[in-house]
């Protein structure tokens, strides 16, 4: 999460007090469209950015609007999709929940690049298909079909023709590539004076 400040004070010279009053007004008005521009434009960079998201981490963004009382907006991603979303804002090491992550190998994955719910259910109730540890690679494993030799393993030498379906991986690596932050930044300095202008002309025709 990060801060963008604003200093309005400057605009209240020389209006009449009856403009003065319009001020705070104009300035819920500008946050709220800056804020709007904001969540519209991440939303449109989420698919370039992140490999495949799903519906559910599209809808993760969220806005909370100022008003002439409370003159701050908030643009953010909601709890549930901020919790995974932070590493690809920030990078770092994804420790998983439960005790191994799951890393599919030649399985079909679904049209967001992730295995469909239950794959792995399904996988250990092939009569081909077990679970364990070879040479040191933990996960699922397919055993070759009778007079097939050929290994087609990863590192699995004396056992010729396993096939690695899901490994199990202890952590995950990743990179910072959702730059939220940082478009964040670059929408409010490019539209926060163009939205005030707009919102102070606006108020200034109710003005009483």
């Amino acid at each position: 999460m990060f801060q963008y400040t604003v200093n309005f004070s400057e605009v209240a010279k020389g209006l009449t007090k009856a403009e003065q009053r319009q001020v705070p007004y104009a300035i819920s008005l500008a946050l709220n469209a800056t804020a709007q521009d904001i969540k519209t434009n991440t939303e449109k960079t989420l698919s370039r950015r992140l490999d495949r998201p799903t519906p559910f981490t599209k809808r993760g963004l969220a806005l909370k609007r100022a008003s002439k009382r409370n003159l701050s907006a908030v643009v953010f991603f909601k709890d549930r999709q901020a919790d995974y979303l932070e590493l690809q804002e920030k990078g770092g090491t994804r420790k998983p929940k439960r005790k191994v992550l799951a890393v599919p190998f030649s399985q079909r994955l679904n049209k967001y690049g992730n295995l469909p719910r239950r794959s792995i259910d399904r996988l250990l109730k092939r009569p081909d298909v077990f679970q364990g540890e070879i040479n040191g690679v933990e996960g699922i494993w397919q055993r070759p079909k009778r007079g097939k030799r050929r290994d087609s393993s990863r590192g699995t030498k004396g056992r010729t023709g396993l096939k690695l379906l899901v490994a199990y991986e202890k952590s995950a690596d990743y990179q910072p590539r959702l730059r939220f932050e940082e478009g964040a930044r670059k929408t409010a300095d490019a539209r926060m004076k163009r939205n005030f202008r707009r919102a102070m002309q606006k108020a200034l025709k109710t003005a009483r």
